[in-house]
């Protein structure tokens, strides 16, 4: 090491010696220039370049200058990003939209993978509502990187342009990339059943009924319904039992029942009424009308036997479906049971007149008359003022102006020729007593006219009367 050290300091010496000897210049003026060449090159690399004289120029306010910098520039071919940035926001404090533009897209297909830019050239697309742009500015945002507004935005102008094939497309991107909004994955599975994809519309659904997020009953109904359409109909069913019991809608099930039985699930419709109901309510009745729909009438009558025992208070319209179901079960004494237990005067028109019908068809014509007389008798207490001009019904009476379900009924059992009791106006006279009638009156008239007129009192005086005493 010591030999390679003095080797060095050998060489410097005879390099000093030789510049000593041979150059003309010293060495301290070679230093000088050196130091003096340095530092020119040092200053003007320290002078402003472009973009500090734009930078102070926009300091100072002097805005178009540095615009006018910038063009050059661009006009140039310089396509920098920076040069770009700044083009765009002085074209955007001086309100030119088309430059701002322009100047943002290119800065956008320079950098295609930064989702800042993107975002930024999708945000001027919203405020200048160039609606179509932002929706393509949207979409790609959701290819380079997932964001749920993103994707709840594009969903929504999507629908509201009603471009449903492009709504679908969206959906199924913002999917595969983990949106799982519940409402837009019905929306999806709506669209898909729409075009046919039953199969992947329930798989979709039941995704979301798995999450107990099915919210409304239409939701439920349209899986409801494609599960029966795919051949599921058992998991329908079960599904049907798990929302019925959830919250206790007696519309709901019969609903879904009506449903069972159109697709012909008889079985199924009595299970799901048997899982989801009580004796005595609305739902149980469903049963003994599903099983009047499968003729199967001796065990209907014995459901509706044990319904009716069951029963409490009942509004009309579960009396209605008990009085039809009776009525075709071929029990008419059951459905006149139910309709005595409401009262007739809570019934529709159309529920007494099957229930007559219903009782005539079973020979029970008394009953039926008798139902007609206690209609009758209600009518008249309810009756109004007798119209002159009333349209006439059976054996020559007057109609009376009825209010409600009273005239409605009159007028159809007068259609029917059915046999009235009560009358609401007297009844004319026959066409004899009316001759008779005349005669008398005009005998009286002609007595009247023929006998002398008694004479007239004489007037009282004032003088003295020998027949009269005090």
């Amino acid at each position: 090491m010591n030999k390679a050290l003095t080797d060095a300091v050998s060489n410097i010496d005879a390099a000093h010696g030789w510049m000593a000897a041979h150059s003309p210049i010293r060495a301290h003026v070679f230093v000088m220039g050196l130091l003096f060449g340095t530092a020119l090159v040092v200053g003007y690399a320290l002078l402003p370049g472009d973009s500090e004289r734009i930078a102070m120029l926009e300091r100072d306010g002097k805005t178009r200058e540095a615009r006018q910098i910038l063009e050059a520039g661009f006009g140039n071919g310089d396509r920098r990003q920076r040069t770009l940035f700044q083009l765009q926001g002085l074209y955007e404090s001086a309100g030119n939209l088309p430059k701002t533009r322009e100047m943002l897209e290119l800065l956008a297909e320079r950098r295609p993978r930064d989702t800042a830019v993107q975002r930024q050239l999708g945000q001027f697309y919203k405020q200048t509502q160039d609606e179509p742009a932002y929706v393509r500015s949207l979409l790609q945002q959701i290819e380079l990187r997932y964001a749920e507004g993103a994707c709840r935005e594009v969903i929504g102008l999507l629908r509201r342009q009603g471009a449903f094939s492009e709504e679908q497309a969206a959906l199924q991107k913002c999917r595969q990339k983990g949106y799982r909004r519940p409402d837009d994955m019905v929306r999806l599975a709506s669209l898909m059943a729409a075009g046919g994809d039953v199969k992947e519309a329930s798989l979709l659904l039941r995704a979301v009924d798995d999450l107990r997020r099915l919210k409304t009953d239409r939701e439920r109904l349209q899986l409801f319904a494609l599960l029966v359409e795919n051949e599921q109909p058992n998991e329908a069913q079960r599904r049907a039992v798990r929302w019925v019991k959830g919250i206790k809608d007696d519309n709901l099930a019969l609903t879904l029942i009506h449903e069972l039985v159109v697709a012909n699930r008889h079985d199924l419709a009595i299970e799901l009424a048997r899982e989801t109901s009580v004796p005595g309510d609305s739902v149980f009745l469903a049963i003994a009308e599903v099983m009047v729909e499968r003729s199967e009438l001796t065990a209907a009558q014995a459901i509706l036997r044990g319904w009716l025992d069951k029963a409490g208070q009942f509004d009309p319209g579960v009396a209605a479906r008990f009085i039809a179901a009776a009525v075709n079960a071929g029990a008419p004494e059951l459905a006149l049971a139910g309709a005595q237990r409401i009262g007739l005067s809570k019934l529709t028109v159309e529920t007494v007149a099957d229930l007559a019908r219903g009782l005539d068809e079973a020979g029970r014509r008394t009953d039926a008359d008798a139902l007609r007389a206690s209609l009758g008798e209600a009518a008249q207490e309810g009756a109004a003022k007798p119209a002159p001009r009333g349209p006439r019904v059976a054996q020559g009476y007057r109609l009376a102006n009825l209010d409600g379900w009273r005239s409605a009924l009159w007028k159809r059992l007068a259609e029917e020729n059915k046999p009235v009791i009560t009358a609401v106006v007297k009844p004319a006279k026959p066409a004899k007593d009316l001759k008779a009638l005349r005669q008398a009156k005009g005998l009286t008239n002609y007595r009247r006219r023929f006998t002398p007129p008694a004479p007239p009192k004489p007037p009282e005086t004032g003088g003295f009367n020998f027949f009269k005493t005090n």
